[in-house]
């Protein structure tokens, strides 16, 4: 699943405990306006016990900012 997906089957407050990060970055990420670098990747792979699907979020996240330039 990716990011998106999970932060939905648990909810930003539960996500924003277990990550222990403000819910304003976690916003970042979820609406692509930021994607996170490695040590919170590896947060996010380690506290998910490797349920995000990493590589699935990066196609996401960079088709999401293909159809924006597109859009432009």
């Amino acid at each position: 699943m990716t990011y998106r997906e999970w932060v939905d089957s648990l909810g930003f407050p539960s996500v924003k405990k277990l990550l222990g990060l403000p819910e304003s970055t976690l916003r970042m990420w979820y609406s692509f306006d930021r994607f996170p670098r490695t040590p919170h990747l590896v947060l996010i792979l380690d506290k998910s016990k490797g349920v995000v699907n990493v590589e699935k979020w990066v196609r996401e996240h960079a088709r999401f900012h293909e159809a924006k330039k597109e859009a432009a």
